[in-house]
């Protein structure tokens, strides 16, 4: 045997045990890298990192099953899950972590391991010091077990198609590493769309959608790194296979290949769109075919050696599982939707000021306007409604209340507000952060003249208290007019008419001179 067979056998059998080698820590397949300090030190380094995942994902399983096992018993489920989730997500952020570091190490392992071989794939220098070493690999893999280590693809092939089709040799053990960092990265990406998805509070969820955008970007980045990876090895190895077959007039062959790749391009085209990659759907369903193809080569030109290494990759070969459904989350909104209730008219007050209406950038939400004012409204005009939000203009006060999340909601908050006194409630709706009053927009839409926002008046008493005599007046002149104490004063009212204002005055005046009665315009 030639000193150039033996390094091409040597050479074949180091590229296949590459991947294998990297992934169990092996001490180095390739004489003389041990010598090579950098490559040492990467292996040592993937090592340790594995073992750091591994410890990782062991804290990982020993938190779920810990809250699986006691969560019946938690009395705090809410809080405890929020506890779970925080501790979960980092210790995912760190597992993301370890396998972004260990995919850039091996994929510098790949890379020296790559260029020793494409430098010693001639090199007859080297011969000498690994003799021994060689003639070992011979003896356990007789003959040309690496297809295109074969002297067919050397004579016909020009020395830089060969190079090339040497280049995408040595890429098929890196798609194996891409396949694998995407499939890390989507699991990740699935715990994390399920946490956002079970989060309970607004920050905890911001954070999660920025880490889920954050990896499916790193996804989308890796996907097409298998795509172009991919697309090179079959470009270069199809069109080398195929020039060797025409230039021995084996067109049988390779009508037969152009059939089958033909069907296998199909099938993808049909699959595209459906998972969460096509790079690696692609991949996939193409590397069967390849090798089947290769296979006809070596039983076509009798390259037994060859034949039953690439027989028994094909019934070892594992793919990766690329039926994996896309992942997508819409952002939550945590928009407050509340319904309106009536309660103490006091409610809002020093201690518990009136909030200011909250715009929110993203979502849907209906309020019902109860009045805009020049100036600040006593509580007690609102007759207790809950919850109520205040919105402060250049020279306005608008007082909103309830918050809905359909239209239909909102018309029957309406309808109930009507019923409690309210003459003019209208149903607002603000969409990713613009507002619009549908009341007055149906208004204008069907012809309707729409009231001018005018005044309302309330009767203020400057009296200590109020009899049971004037009490009796006073519901028997404005029958349905609340009383109310603002400060040292009582006020009766609201009117919507001046004239009805001043009935109402005139006959409390009539019946109790010594009370001095005001009216007060309310602006709205």
């Amino acid at each position: 045997m030639t000193i150039r067979r033996t390094i091409y056998t040597l050479t074949a059998m180091l590229l296949v045990l590459s991947a294998t080698a990297i992934a169990h820590s092996q001490e180095p397949r390739f004489p003389g890298l041990e010598e090579n300090s950098e490559y040492m030190e990467l292996r040592e380094r993937n090592s340790m990192l594995l073992e750091r995942e591994d410890s990782v994902q062991r804290l990982i399983a020993a938190a779920r099953e810990e809250f699986s096992a006691t969560r019946d018993s938690i009395t705090n489920v809410s809080e405890a899950m929020d506890r779970y989730s925080s501790y979960i997500i980092e210790l995912e952020q760190r597992v993301f972590e370890l396998r972004q570091e260990r995919g850039d190490v091996i994929t510098a392992i790949n890379n020296i391991e790559q260029q020793y071989i494409l430098e010693h794939m001639y090199s007859e220098q080297h011969y000498d010091e690994v003799e021994s070493e060689v003639q070992d690999s011979v003896a356990r893999v007789p003959g040309h077990r690496e297809l295109i280590l074969n002297d067919i693809f050397t004579e016909l092939l020009s020395a830089e198609d060969y190079d090339e089709l040497k280049r995408a040799e040595a890429e098929v053990s890196t798609m194996d590493s891409l396949a694998r960092r995407y499939l890390d990265t989507y699991h990740t990406l699935a715990t994390t769309a399920d946490l956002y998805n079970a989060a309970t509070t607004e920050a905890e969820a911001n954070e999660l959608f920025v880490k889920f955008h954050s990896l499916r970007d790193e996804a989308e980045s890796l996907n097409d790194d298998i795509e172009s990876v991919w697309n090179h090895i079959l470009d270069t190895k199809y069109y080398a296979y195929g020039y060797i077959l025409e230039r021995r007039l084996r067109y049988d062959l390779l009508d037969r290949s152009s059939e089958e790749f033909s069907q296998m391009q199909q099938q993808c085209s049909a699959n595209d769109g459906t998972y969460a990659s096509d790079a690696l759907m692609h991949y996939a369903i193409g590397r069967p075919t390849l090798l089947d193809f290769e296979i006809g080569i070596a039983r076509e030109f009798e390259l037994e050696e060859a034949l039953e290494a690439l027989i028994a990759a094909r019934n070892t070969l594992s793919l990766p599982a690329y039926d994996i459904a896309p992942l997508a989350i819409e952002q939550r909104l945590f928009l407050d939707y509340e319904p309106i209730t009536i309660g103490r008219t006091n409610f809002y007050n020093a201690s518990n000021p009136l909030p200011a209406l909250k715009v929110y950038e993203r979502g849907t939400i209906y309020r019902i306007l109860l009045g805009t004012f020049r100036s600040k409204q006593p509580m007690t005009l609102f007759k207790g409604v809950q919850p109520l939000y205040i919105e402060e203009g250049e020279d306005s006060y608008a007082y909103y209340a309830g918050g809905f999340a359909t239209r239909s909601e909102a018309d029957e908050a309406q309808l109930f507000l009507k019923e409690k006194g309210f003459r003019r409630p209208e149903v607002c709706r603000w969409r990713d952060g613009e507002m619009i009053n549908l009341s007055i927009a149906a208004e204008q839409e069907d012809g309707t003249e729409i009231a001018p926002v005018g005044s309302r008046y309330i009767v203020v008493m400057e009296c200590d208290s109020i009899s049971e005599e004037m009490r009796t007046v006073i519901t028997v002149a404005a029958p349905e007019k609340r009383i109310s104490r603002i400060g040292e004063e009582f006020a009766v009212g609201t009117f919507t008419e001046r004239s009805e204002a001043d009935i109402f005055i005139s006959t409390l005046t009539e019946q109790h001179p010594e009370v001095v009665v005001k009216l007060k315009e309310l602006d709205l």
